[in-house]
């Protein structure tokens, strides 16, 4: 009788967490039906006002999701002060969380990945290179070059 129950309890845990799966699929669904529906009318402006633009030529652009409150450049240059002040070696990771600890933000796990992606990308761009990445240790680690 112990197992039946067990069992009940299990299949019943199942079938909601399937059900939810389904929903979020559906949501999922949808939003790609509206996005390629935005993307046929700027192909279509495209073709309007350039006609030797092909659409599909374009390259799709990654984008990151929603603002976490880091007015734009902040991120990078906060770290790189972090850098400097500390004269230390920091993954990203731990930049973004000083970072948002300085900004008094929460270093919640998404905001922290956000920033962290954000901050690799603004170092690996540095046109000064004022910054350099160690890659001896993983993860690899930003630090700031001694000028001679």
């Amino acid at each position: 009788m112990g197992r039946e129950m067990a069992e009940t309890h299990v299949v019943f845990a199942l079938k909601e967490k399937r059900a939810r799966l389904a929903g979020e699929l559906q949501a999922a669904q949808v939003r790609v039906t509206l996005l390629k529906c935005d993307i046929a009318a700027v192909d279509s402006c495209l073709r309007m006002f350039g006609a030797e633009v092909d659409p599909e030529t374009i390259a799709p652009k990654r984008t990151l999701g929603k603002n976490i409150g880091v007015p734009k450049g902040a991120g990078g240059r906060m770290a790189v002060d972090i850098l400097r002040e500390t004269g230390g070696a920091f993954d990203c990771r731990e930049l973004a969380v000083q970072v948002l600890v300085r900004l008094r933000k929460p270093a919640e796990p998404e905001a922290v990945t956000m920033l962290a992606k954000t901050i690799h990308s603004t170092f690996s761009r540095h046109r000064t290179k004022q910054v350099e990445y160690d890659r001896s240790t993983y993860p690899g680690k930003w630090r700031i070059i001694q000028q001679s």
